[in-house]
């Protein structure tokens, strides 16, 4: 029991202190939790979440919320889309209405421009203020995920091939059902990216900042996915010769970014 009570301590310190001041807290309540059991220290000391509460510094602690809420819209932000053409599809099949045609568009903007303030404030704030690990070997964890989301942008990447040089003739084959199942595998990626990143982004601050790793490549596949969910669903072409090229140097600048903040993230 001490040590599921120290356990809970522990994380809660690193959620509400900054990690050197965490780690000096822990090393002091090691001392006052030995040879104690967990209803003693609930009753002189509360729960753990309430003991590290109390010592919080105001400012900071409401500086590090403003970072974890901006880092966590700039992730997010791609699902709102998919959850409005969700709830859309499910109100127009129990009442036979369109509701929330389209989705909302704004957020797909959005995402494209958030993309850059979230890897940047993500690596400046945890490069400055987090802590790498003991030893030169990942944390348990890391890896699976980041094998996880890499198959992911190479299928995003996959339909933008297709899409872009107009391999109509694979959609078909693959997508008999006119693109839908893309439109359904993007959104699922979408939920995928979204869930490993904020796993990520809870990890890098209650443990190893290498953490950051997997909420930047989740970052890199949200921004490709919701891009190629946009070109899909609302893009009309101008007619130009050269129309692809655009896509081709916004995606690839985002992939490129994302890798290598996703390297940076592992150093």
């Amino acid at each position: 029991m001490r040590r599921d009570y120290l356990s809970r301590l522990s994380r809660a310190a690193r959620w509400y202190l900054p990690p050197a001041e965490a780690a000096e807290v822990l090393e002091d309540y090691r001392e006052i939790v030995a040879g104690r059991s967990e209803e003693e220290l609930r009753r002189d000391l509360g729960t753990p979440r309430a003991a590290m509460r109390q010592l919080a510094q105001p400012k900071a602690y409401r500086r590090w919320l403003a970072v974890f809420g901006i880092l966590s819209v700039c992730l997010l932000l791609p699902m709102v889309d998919v959850a409005a053409e969700a709830l859309s599809f499910l109100l127009h099949q129990l009442f036979r209405e369109h509701f929330l045609c389209g989705g909302v568009p704004a957020t797909s903007r959005l995402t494209i421009l958030l993309f850059p303030l979230g890897a940047v404030l993500a690596l400046v704030w945890f490069r400055r203020t987090g802590e790498k690990g003991p030893g030169k070997a990942l944390p348990r964890g890391i890896l699976p995920l980041l094998v996880l989301l890499l198959p992911g942008m190479a299928w995003v990447w996959f339909l933008v091939w297709v899409v872009l040089t107009e391999q109509w003739n694979i959609v078909n084959f693959l997508f008999p059902d006119y693109g839908q199942t893309v439109i359904e595998t993007l959104g699922l990626y979408i939920v995928i990216t979204g869930t490993a990143g904020m796993f990520g982004l809870v990890k890098v601050r209650l443990g190893d900042r290498r953490w950051l790793a997997v909420y930047i490549l989740s970052l890199t596949g949200a921004g490709l996915a919701i891009f190629l969910w946009r070109m899909m669903t609302r893009m009309s072409f101008d007619g130009s010769e050269n129309w692809q090229l655009f896509y081709w140097i916004r995606l690839g600048v985002i992939t490129l970014a994302g890798l290598l903040g996703t390297g940076v993230s592992l150093c």
